[in-house]
């Protein structure tokens, strides 16, 4: 075999072994935590990094995650001299989070007792169905990011192999259904140990463990090649794009998301310049949620083998107006920058990329997480908050029809199985179907979205952040747009339209309905 054989051999093995690694931690923490959110819909991700913050391996999980999760593992490392056996905690969006529900734990792994640096650093993070804030669900558009729920800057939350109790009472006198939320944090950090010590196994002790670091490190440079040539392989040229957030920014104009991509040979520019100001309706982006858009965008177009890791950004220059939505400072709320402009920066960078690239690029999508939340109101039942995102419909392209009710894009999750819900909850979900032709018609018709029809069996607060309910999801090349969402509360045989950002009080008996938006088409129609 000829040394290049046996280096990609070798690449191959330190991937498959550094993704399983974080394919186990996630496994890990959905199987012990009691979340449905965690546990059935698989909301949180894992990933694996070197000791200086380098993202070196993922599995497939919560794109959104994965793309921002550096900058939380970097702030940890910054602010704190993390030993063997800490553990650190952070949500902070202006820190590397993403929003406040977002709780991401971070363990070094050392070579040795008396090394300075770690060899690797491990992180998972997970959406929890509260961290306090206005409303049950911390997921309701707030006027600012206190409203919103908790803020953890990172903070020691292990030292030395024992919790902190001061800072696990701190957070659980934060956050509704305590009790919940101290298993999930405890599936974290029993996911990280697992992490670690089967890091340490298959690398075969301390020295084992700064070999594999390099090989890490040479993963991500192989990754930047892989990315590289994908974009030198695409045509040169610019293109501009433009997308609407259905709300407003300070001064009452109609917010907009702008993006420019430039390619030039092996390098790509993506300018976020002329994109609106700060926004109501907690649709502010955090810088990182912004950057992880970019991150997996690129990564779409590479090839399916191509290893993803921080090397797919070497090629990438991204540039993001200070002051805009896309970089959101304190205190402007964030909730929903993470579920829904992150889908709509997706939207932008398609629709710039179907003018480069058009055989290449599907329409967009649904572009909205479709969120709901609901808790218990005071003087009612007590039961724990509950938080959901429901899937729409797929863009059409050039290779075919979108697919129905799917969550795509920047989130990765399943639903919650309806007898789950009806268990644990005092509701009856009474449908589920898709919603017949709310893809655009193309030559390619768009996917369709999702009926959802849930009656409540006692008095609860909902709470609604969505978007694409007043600005459809365009088609491609000719296509046509997607039908727009929609959510009705059904009380006493009337029928009332309610907001898509919204919280409002449910009585027993009510029935939620939320449709969820088609697919872009792709192509004239026939």
């Amino acid at each position: 075999m000829s040394r290049a054989s046996i280096r990609a051999v070798d690449l191959a093995l330190t991937r498959d072994l550094l993704e399983s690694v974080a394919d186990e931690m996630a496994a890990v923490c959905m199987r012990t935590a009691v979340s449905p959110n965690i546990k059935e819909r698989r909301d949180l991700s894992a990933a694996v990094f070197d000791g200086a913050g380098t993202m070196v391996a993922h599995a497939a999980h919560i794109p959104v995650h994965l793309g921002a999760m550096p900058l939380s593992v970097r702030s940890a490392l910054e602010v704190l001299e993390l030993r063997a056996g800490d553990v650190a905690l952070l949500n902070d969006p202006f820190a590397g989070g993403t929003h406040l529900p977002d709780i991401t734990a971070v363990a070094p792994l050392f070579p040795s007792a008396r090394a300075r640096a770690p060899a690797f650093v491990l992180a998972v993070r997970a959406h929890h169905a509260d961290v306090g804030g206005a409303v049950p669900g911390s997921m309701a558009p707030q006027s600012d990011v206190f409203a919103e729920g908790l803020r953890i800057p990172p903070v020691r939350w292990f030292r030395g192999g024992q919790e902190d109790p001061d800072v696990r009472a701190l957070l659980l006198a934060n956050m509704r259904d305590p009790e919940h939320r101290e298993a999930d944090l405890a599936a974290q950090a029993g996911a990280l140990r697992l992490g670690c010590r089967r890091l340490e196994q298959l690398a075969g002790g301390g020295r084992g463990l700064s070999r594999l670091a390099v090989r890490g490190r040479d993963l991500v440079d192989y990754a930047a090649r892989i990315a590289r040539r994908a974009l030198a392989d695409l045509a040169d040229g610019e293109a501009s794009a433009r997308t609407a957030l259905e709300t407003a920014d300070a001064a009452g104009r109609p917010a907009e998301i702008q993006v420019r991509l430039v390619k030039r040979g092996g390098r790509l520019r993506v300018d976020f310049e002329g994109t609106s100001g700060p926004v109501g309706g907690s649709l502010n982006a955090p810088e990182a949620v912004t950057r992880s858009a970019v991150y997996y965008f690129v990564r779409c177009l590479c090839p399916a083998e191509t290893p993803a890791n921080d090397g797919l950004l070497r090629s990438v220059r991204v540039h993001i107006p200070r002051g805009s939505l896309l970089a959101a400072e304190v205190p402007q709320p964030v909730a929903g920058g993470n579920v829904e402009t992150s889908q709509r920066i997706v939207d932008a960078l398609w629709l710039a990329a179907a003018r480069l690239w058009p055989e290449r690029i599907p329409a967009p999508g649904a572009g909205t997480m479709s969120n709901w939340t609901f808790g218990p109101v005071p003087g009612g039942p007590v039961f724990p908050t509950y938080y959901e995102t429901l899937p729409g419909g797929a863009g059409a392209g050039a290779a075919g029809p979108g697919h129905d009710a799917i969550q795509q894009h920047m989130t990765n999750t399943d639903s919650t199985p309806s007898e789950v819900l009806e268990a644990g909850w005092p509701v009856r979900v009474e449908r589920v179907a898709l919603r017949r032709r709310s893809g655009g018609a193309g030559s390619m018709r768009g996917g369709s979205g999702l009926v959802r029809e849930i009656r409540f069996l006692a008095p609860a607060q909902v709470s609604c952040l969505m978007t694409r309910h007043d600005d459809p999801p365009p088609g491609v090349a000719g296509g046509a747009p997607g039908r727009v969402g929609r959510v009705t509360l059904l009380r006493g045989g009337r029928r009332k339209r309610l907001a898509p950002r919204d919280s409002v009080r449910v009585e027993i008996g009510d029935v939620l309905r939320i449709e969820t938006p088609g697919g872009g088409g792709w192509g004239k129609p026939a």
